[in-house]
Protein backbone atom coordinates (compact mmCIF):
# COMPACT_ATOMS: atom_id res chain seq x y z
CA UNK A 1 0.00 0.00 0.00
CA UNK A 2 1.53 3.38 -1.04
CA UNK A 3 1.77 5.85 2.11
CA UNK A 4 0.39 9.23 1.63
CA UNK A 5 1.83 12.00 -0.15
CA UNK A 6 0.48 15.60 1.56
CA UNK A 7 0.69 18.40 -0.34
CA UNK A 8 0.31 21.60 2.10
CA UNK A 9 0.04 25.83 0.52
CA UNK A 10 0.62 28.05 3.13
CA UNK A 11 -0.49 31.73 2.71
CA UNK A 12 1.68 33.89 5.03
CA UNK A 13 -0.83 36.58 6.45
CA UNK A 14 0.59 39.75 6.83
CA UNK A 15 0.34 43.58 6.66
CA UNK A 16 1.73 45.83 4.13
CA UNK A 17 2.56 49.84 5.11
CA UNK A 18 5.54 50.37 2.65
CA UNK A 19 3.75 52.66 0.21
CA UNK A 20 0.63 53.22 1.95
CA UNK A 21 -1.04 50.25 1.61
CA UNK A 22 -2.77 47.68 4.40
CA UNK A 23 -3.14 44.11 3.13
CA UNK A 24 -4.56 40.77 4.93
CA UNK A 25 -4.13 37.72 3.21
CA UNK A 26 -6.27 34.19 4.64
CA UNK A 27 -6.64 30.96 4.17
CA UNK A 28 -4.05 28.34 3.15
CA UNK A 29 -5.06 25.10 1.16
CA UNK A 30 -3.96 21.54 2.51
CA UNK A 31 -4.55 18.33 -0.01
CA UNK A 32 -3.77 14.87 1.20
CA UNK A 33 -3.59 12.66 -2.07
CA UNK A 34 -3.66 8.93 -1.27
CA UNK A 35 -4.77 6.02 -3.57
CA UNK A 36 -8.55 6.57 -2.72
CA UNK A 37 -7.50 9.69 -5.35
CA UNK A 38 -6.80 7.02 -7.98
CA UNK A 39 -10.08 5.84 -9.92
CA UNK A 40 -8.86 2.26 -11.36
CA UNK A 41 -6.10 -0.27 -10.75
CA UNK A 42 -3.37 0.93 -13.03
CA UNK A 43 -4.28 4.57 -12.86
CA UNK A 44 -2.34 7.76 -12.09
CA UNK A 45 -3.46 10.47 -10.23
CA UNK A 46 -5.79 12.97 -11.83
CA UNK A 47 -4.15 15.00 -13.92
CA UNK A 48 -5.74 18.55 -11.88
CA UNK A 49 -6.30 19.44 -8.21
CA UNK A 50 -7.89 22.78 -7.62
CA UNK A 51 -8.81 24.33 -4.29
CA UNK A 52 -12.56 25.49 -3.11
CA UNK A 53 -13.09 29.08 -4.64
CA UNK A 54 -12.38 30.75 -1.43
CA UNK A 55 -9.58 29.42 -0.60
CA UNK A 56 -7.76 32.58 0.35
CA UNK A 57 -9.28 35.95 0.61
CA UNK A 58 -7.12 39.14 0.26
CA UNK A 59 -7.85 42.58 1.28
CA UNK A 60 -6.07 45.55 0.68
CA UNK A 61 -6.34 49.10 1.57
CA UNK A 62 -4.61 51.74 -0.40
CA UNK A 63 -4.97 54.86 1.32
CA UNK A 64 -4.59 56.84 -1.74
CA UNK A 65 -7.65 55.67 -3.50
CA UNK A 66 -6.82 57.68 -6.87
CA UNK A 67 -4.10 55.92 -7.58
CA UNK A 68 -3.13 52.40 -9.78
CA UNK A 69 -2.09 49.68 -7.79
CA UNK A 70 -0.88 46.10 -9.07
CA UNK A 71 -0.76 43.21 -6.91
CA UNK A 72 2.32 40.79 -7.55
CA UNK A 73 2.39 37.19 -6.74
CA UNK A 74 5.23 34.95 -6.34
CA UNK A 75 5.89 31.43 -4.61
CA UNK A 76 8.81 30.67 -2.29
CA UNK A 77 9.63 27.27 -1.62
CA UNK A 78 9.99 25.33 1.62
CA UNK A 79 9.84 21.14 -0.15
CA UNK A 80 8.83 21.93 -3.40
CA UNK A 81 10.22 19.61 -6.34
CA UNK A 82 9.89 21.13 -10.25
CA UNK A 83 7.45 18.23 -11.69
CA UNK A 84 4.42 20.19 -9.56
CA UNK A 85 3.07 22.78 -11.02
CA UNK A 86 1.16 25.64 -8.84
CA UNK A 87 -1.46 28.41 -10.48
CA UNK A 88 -3.64 31.28 -8.73
CA UNK A 89 -6.82 32.83 -9.98
CA UNK A 90 -8.80 35.19 -8.67
CA UNK A 91 -12.49 34.30 -8.70
CA UNK A 92 -14.29 37.39 -7.19
CA UNK A 93 -13.73 41.18 -7.20
CA UNK A 94 -14.35 41.25 -3.55
CA UNK A 95 -17.70 42.05 -0.91
CA UNK A 96 -17.53 45.49 -1.91
CA UNK A 97 -18.42 45.49 -5.26
CA UNK A 98 -15.20 46.64 -7.12
CA UNK A 99 -15.77 47.42 -10.51
CA UNK A 100 -11.72 49.17 -11.02
CA UNK A 101 -10.28 45.49 -10.70
CA UNK A 102 -8.58 43.94 -13.75
CA UNK A 103 -6.85 40.86 -14.65
CA UNK A 104 -6.03 37.47 -12.85
CA UNK A 105 -9.40 35.64 -13.87
CA UNK A 106 -7.18 32.71 -15.87
CA UNK A 107 -5.29 30.48 -13.88
CA UNK A 108 -1.35 31.63 -13.83
CA UNK A 109 1.37 29.60 -13.28
CA UNK A 110 3.23 30.74 -10.11
CA UNK A 111 6.56 31.13 -10.17
CA UNK A 112 9.87 31.81 -7.69
CA UNK A 113 9.84 35.40 -9.03
CA UNK A 114 7.36 38.09 -8.73
CA UNK A 115 5.11 38.49 -11.82
CA UNK A 116 2.00 40.74 -12.26
CA UNK A 117 -1.59 39.07 -10.85
CA UNK A 118 -3.91 41.60 -11.70
CA UNK A 119 -4.13 45.74 -11.06
CA UNK A 120 -7.03 48.07 -9.13
CA UNK A 121 -7.80 51.32 -7.81
CA UNK A 122 -9.44 51.18 -4.39
CA UNK A 123 -10.25 49.20 -1.89
CA UNK A 124 -10.74 45.35 -2.12
CA UNK A 125 -11.95 43.28 0.50
CA UNK A 126 -12.33 39.33 0.43
CA UNK A 127 -10.75 39.20 -2.71
CA UNK A 128 -11.15 35.14 -3.15
CA UNK A 129 -8.42 33.48 -5.04
CA UNK A 130 -8.22 29.98 -5.77
CA UNK A 131 -5.20 27.61 -6.38
CA UNK A 132 -4.99 24.57 -9.38
CA UNK A 133 -1.84 22.09 -8.88
CA UNK A 134 -0.70 19.75 -11.79
CA UNK A 135 2.10 16.95 -12.07
CA UNK A 136 1.05 14.82 -9.31
CA UNK A 137 2.17 11.69 -10.33
CA UNK A 138 2.71 7.92 -8.71
CA UNK A 139 6.17 8.12 -9.67
CA UNK A 140 6.57 11.48 -6.94
CA UNK A 141 8.47 10.65 -4.40
CA UNK A 142 6.16 10.01 -1.24
CA UNK A 143 6.38 12.77 0.96
CA UNK A 144 5.30 16.45 2.50
CA UNK A 145 5.80 19.34 -0.26
CA UNK A 146 5.28 22.93 0.26
CA UNK A 147 5.48 26.19 -0.46
CA UNK A 148 4.41 30.12 0.37
CA UNK A 149 2.73 32.04 -1.61
CA UNK A 150 3.56 35.38 -1.34
CA UNK A 151 1.89 38.60 -2.47
CA UNK A 152 3.72 42.53 -3.30
CA UNK A 153 1.48 45.75 -3.70
CA UNK A 154 3.06 48.72 -5.72
CA UNK A 155 2.26 51.82 -7.22
CA UNK A 156 1.52 51.33 -10.99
Amino acid sequence: MKNLIFIAFLVISNSLFGQGFDMTVTGNWTRTIDASDIGEAGSDYPATFTSNLNQTLLTIDPKNKNKTFVVFVHKEDIAWIAALTLKIRRTSNGTNGNNSINGGLNYQVITNNDANFFTCSDLLTFVQLQYEITGISILLPVQSYSTSIMFTVMLQ
